[in-house]
């Protein structure tokens, strides 16, 4: 399923200091500076996490100029805001977006930052909804604005200010805290978000709105839908600036790989590594003794299981070590249901045993290291 991003890009800008004394022209800190950091913001924000999270993904860039947010942070903390602000011309943007064909996407977001591409959202939504796609909007303005929208995701303050408590659709209210309330296809949701500790909630709105429909492109249910983006927006309040979500960040993605892991190399490492990356867990699957005599021969293993099982537990990339009598792991992955498969270079995706009970991860291997050869080098 393909997502169109359409909305306000925003650029980040984040000045980074210290101080050590206040002015002596006013009571404000002097900040010597230490780094300027550029994020993209806004629909672009919404766009950066899709993608992260492995959807496909397009951002609408209509050409003009970008607003820029620009927050000084001082030991942590923040000391000012400065916005320069670029209203896009409205009736222009529309002219744009009427020329497109919509036809090729099954969701639309529409991001409002009441920077100016959204002015006419009226109108742009009854052009999206003539190609049958599903338009969800991020609104800043009155309910009227945003008529014909399948979803609406109003915080607490605009459901109430802005009136969408007369909204007759699909609608979800985010709330910086309690519970996050829904109401999509005349069902009821409700979502409880863990107590963090709030270091800043800038972003955390579109880290939500791209979660959800993360979770609607993989057919989840609404409830789990919900659940997946108060997950998002929670562990983006944990961080200082905007966050890109990850999986891992929502979902507990299972990593696995196996082999004999006789004796340890940097080949070895490197694949552990890199697996380790890809997900939450990684679950390592190792060759019994008599399995790895059935297949390497009877000299073989030079380290025994528990050995082996003991070098590689205690490895920072690796959670879990479990031991297999067969020769291949096809049933300890049927058992696990990993959701993705990692092996070395030396393997096609079609090799990998178990490649149809999960996604396959290749790893390009190290040269020059094998098992083989550290044996071979040593007689």
């Amino acid at each position: 399923m393909k997502v169109l991003v359409i909305g306000d890009v925003i650029t980040d800008k984040y000045i980074y200091g210290t101080s050590e004394r206040l002015s002596p022209e006013a009571p404000v800190p002097v900040v010597k500076y230490t780094r300027t950091e550029e994020r993209v913001g806004g629909a672009g924000l919404v766009y950066e996490n899709l993608k992260s999270l492995g959807v496909d993904a397009e951002l609408y860039d209509s050409g003009w100029r970008k607003s820029v947010k620009t927050r000084v942070i001082c030991d942590g903390h923040y000391v000012t805001r400065i916005d320069d602000d670029f209203i896009v011309p409205g009736d222009q943007f529309l002219d744009q977006i009427l020329l497109i064909d919509f036809s090729e996407y099954e969701y639309v977001i529409l991001s409002d930052y009441n920077k100016g591409t959204l002015e006419y959202a009226i109108d742009i939504i009854a052009h999206i909804n003539k190609f049958d796609c599903k338009v969800i909007v991020d609104p800043k303005r009155h309910v009227s604005h945003y008529d014909g929208a399948w979803l609406v995701k109003p915080n607490a303050k605009e459901y109430k200010e802005l009136e969408f408590n007369s909204w007759t659709s699909n609608i979800i209210t985010t709330s910086a805290e309690g519970p996050v309330l829904a109401k999509i296809d005349g069902n009821s949701y409700i979502s409880y978000p863990e107590q963090v500790e709030v270091s800043d909630v800038t972003g955390a709105g579109d880290c939500f709105l791209a979660t959800f429909v993360y979770g609607l492109v993989n057919n989840k249910p609404y409830n789990e839908c919900l659940d997946l983006a108060v997950r998002a927006a929670t562990e983006s309040v944990k961080h200082v600036g905007t966050y890109i979500i990850k999986r891992e960040d929502i979902e507990n993605t299972v990593i696995f790989t196996n082999g004999c892991f006789d004796i340890l190399h940097k080949g070895h490492l490197e694949l552990l590594k890199q697996a380790r990356s890809l997900g939450s867990k990684l679950i390592v699957g190792i060759n019994s003794d008599a399995s790895v005599k059935r297949l390497k021969g009877d000299d073989r293993p030079i380290n025994n299981q528990q050995q082996r099982v003991e070098q590689l537990a205690i490895l920072p990339w690796v959670d879990e070590v479990v031991v297999f009598d067969e020769d291949t792991p096809y049933e300890l992955i049927k058992l696990i249901k990993p959701s993705i498969i990692v092996k070395g270079g030396d393997y096609t995706v079609e090799q990998v045993v178990g490649h149809d009970l999960a996604d396959v991860h290749i790893v390009p291997i190290v040269e020059g290291y094998s098992t083989t050869k550290i044996i071979e080098n040593s007689k």
